[in-house]
């Protein structure tokens, strides 16, 4: 009786092993992106985050070029101020391992210089064992219906050969509702960019040579979604889907009738003036990507008596207020208004669109440049408590800029500005 019950004892003590290990679940931070500085800031591993389950036992593996990226375990308030300076465990060494041994939230950045400003940065929250019971989650509230939109693929950044590979635009289609009618814009150099509707299988394989798939070679390229399912599309240049240039998303019915284009949109919550800096803890700096500041200033409303500040390391750095030719041109020989003293505090008196750019070579090429749209106060009050803009420089050029004034690629997305991408990220890590 006592061999017959130590018998028992060990196939449950096995099987309750076996069970925990087959339900570990290993989790490769970023997938193909890996750990890095990411394009677009720290959106790219909170939309990462979201698509994953995380338990205890489960292990989160970060994959990083030895010497350039580190990756540290950190409290709350580390996380949320970047400091790096009392880590719970660094690891400097690539893969790095952390096993989730408890259930509650874990924070995870680089320390090395800016990367934790610059985005690499990752929260997670680990609920509970796997096997556990889990509370039916609340149902989640019908999508409101509304008219069809068209979506511009990857946004400022367009249609490319994207620096942090697949998980670009999977970030940018994460979050996003695609509704039958809707239609979905690609922008891309005629020429050097292309952009296919394939099959799943072409999809994952980025081989369409047994499909009769519809190339379209012409950029703006436009797809209406027509059915509910999912919609697969890759560029068909060399490498280019392998390097990430693909898109996949599930769009759903409309859950009702247009709404009435008569019900006029709710009038803005009037407010006070309210001062941003530009980049945050960033500051204003030669970006890690190219469009950094786009993915900054994305989201936020700039109102008339605003002020905008840039900090930046006098002598490294100035700001110009310029025109949106130049902007777009990064050319620097005509600046509307010239400062190269920090910090720069510029008031937002006027409505429209606004455009800085730094002077000093190169900068505006690789990134340090931004543009607003201002709108007009909703109350007649005059702002009150502004900050006094700073008083310009009357020189025209940035210290250490070329002999010619620079004139970068054109307006159009295309592979001129991935190389400029890509020459940023290269830029900061050597910086």
């Amino acid at each position: 009786m006592g061999r017959q019950l130590t018998i028992a004892i060990l196939v449950i003590t096995v099987v309750a092993l076996l069970h925990s290990t087959a339900a570990q679940e290993t989790h490769l931070v970023g997938d193909k992106f890996g750990w890095l500085v990411p394009p677009g800031g720290a959106y790219a591993y909170e939309a990462w985050a979201k698509t994953q389950t995380f338990a205890v036992g489960d292990i989160l593996v970060f994959n990083f070029t030895n010497g350039d990226q580190d990756v540290a375990r950190v409290t709350k308030e580390a996380f949320a101020a970047c400091n790096s300076t009392n880590p719970i465990t660094l690891k400097t060494t690539s893969p790095a391992n952390f096993t989730l041994d408890t259930i509650g939230e874990y924070y995870f950045i680089g320390t090395k210089d800016k990367h934790c400003g610059l985005g690499q940065k990752l929260a997670i929250n680990v609920t509970a064992e796997h096997g556990s019971p889990t509370p039916s989650p609340a149902p989640k509230p019908s999508p409101a219906p509304r008219g069809p939109m068209t979506y511009v693929v990857g946004d400022d950044f367009g249609w490319i050969v994207p620096p942090g590979g697949e998980l670009a635009y999977a970030t940018w289609a994460y979050g996003k509702t695609f509704y039958v009618g809707d239609t979905l814009e690609f922008n891309f150099t005629t020429g050097e960019q292309d952009v296919a509707r394939v099959t799943k299988e072409a999809f994952e394989s980025c081989n369409i040579s047994n499909t009769n798939a519809t190339v379209e070679t012409t950029g703006p390229a436009y797809f209406k979604l027509e059915t509910v399912g999912q919609y697969f599309f890759i560029g068909t240049k060399d490498k280019h889907c392998e390097l990430g240039q693909k898109l996949a998303i599930n769009v759903t019915a409309n859950p009702g009738p247009n709404p009435s284009p008569s019900v006029p949109a709710p009038a803005p919550t009037p407010r006070g003036p309210v001062t941003y800096t530009v980049g945050d803890k960033l500051g204003w700096i030669v970006p890690g990507s190219g469009y950094a500041y786009a993915t900054w200033a994305y989201g936020k409303t700039f109102i008339v008596g605003d002020t905008l500040v840039f900090n930046f390391v006098n002598d490294t750095q100035d700001v110009a207020v310029v025109t949106k030719s130049a902007y777009e041109n990064c050319t620097t020989n005509n600046t509307n208004a010239l400062y190269t003293k920090s910090p720069v505090s510029i008031l937002l008196n006027t409505s429209g669109e606004h455009f800085f750019t730094s002077t000093y070579y190169r900068h505006c090429v690789l990134g340090q440049k931004l543009a607003i749209n201002v709108t007009a106060r909703s109350t007649a009050t005059s702002p009150s408590g502004s900050v006094a803009p700073s008083s310009p420089t009357t020189s025209t050029g940035g210290p250490g800029s070329a002999p010619a004034p620079f004139s970068s690629a054109p307006s159009k997305i295309g592979s001129g500005h991935f190389t400029f991408v890509l020459i940023s990220m290269a830029a900061f890590f050597f910086y």
